[in-house]
């Protein structure tokens, strides 16, 4: 005779608990995720109708900080990111560029989280390119490391043209500091973009003549490059 308790009764309660907890863990990434994505469009709502970034950048940014603690998406991440960089360009463009070095730090801190969830993205690298660009702003003292995030970044989209189009521009402009290797990588993608666009070219003279009214100089880093194909 079989006293004991059956174990199937016992079995039916330990799937139950596993259901509820299952559905309880969903209900919670939901409201997460209903959180996240909430506090990203009130923070786009906020950043069409501000009145300076500079007098908003509190409020937008704790709406960003406020996504990510819920939703730790890679895009949220990213834009958290871009906001803080824009506000350091601002107090560079006020003559205070000591004073955007904490906003870079957490724009480098932002876009690195973001690249961490998404190693395939390639604004993410151009994003933090400029960051190292503008640290001890007007000295390229982390121009190196920008650089190598823009090839990163070139390297994830090969044949974005508009992306390339404006590395190429960072490159030109930093040539006395480029290194005999770049200068061949750069070679090597302008010969490759312009075999697909033979325009190319002329679009690069032109963004050079408006942001330099002349292309002598950048026509002499060309001749430098020697053969493009």
């Amino acid at each position: 005779m079989n006293s004991g308790l059956s174990p199937q009764p016992a079995g039916k309660r330990v799937l139950i608990l596993l259901a509820l907890a299952g559905g309880l863990l969903a209900l919670a990434a939901s409201v997460l995720f209903y959180s996240g994505y909430q506090n990203y469009f009130l923070y786009q709502g906020d950043r069409k109708n501000i009145k300076s970034l500079e007098s908003n950048f509190p409020g937008l940014e704790y709406r960003l900080e406020k996504a990510v603690r819920y939703y730790p998406l890679p895009a949220f991440y990213a834009e958290l990111g871009r906001l803080r960089l824009q506000r350091a360009m601002a107090e560079i463009e006020f003559g205070q560029a000591e004073r955007g070095e904490p906003f870079l730090d957490g724009a480098r801190e932002a876009l690195q989280r973001a690249i961490a969830g998404n190693p395939v993205d390639h604004s993410f690298f151009w994003e933090l390119s400029k960051v190292y660009f503008l640290y001890n702003y007007p000295l390229l003292t982390y121009a190196e490391k920008g650089r190598l995030l823009c090839r990163e970044a070139l390297n994830r989209h090969p044949y974005n043209e508009f992306l390339f189009l404006n590395i190429a521009l960072v490159f030109m402009e930093q040539w006395p500091l480029l290194e005999e290797m770049e200068k061949d990588w750069l070679r090597q993608n302008l010969g490759r973009i312009m075999a697909a666009d033979p325009g190319f070219l002329d679009k690069l003279k032109r963004r050079w003549q408006q942001n330099y009214k002349e292309t002598q100089s950048l026509e002499s880093r060309l001749a430098e490059l020697g053969r493009l194909d």
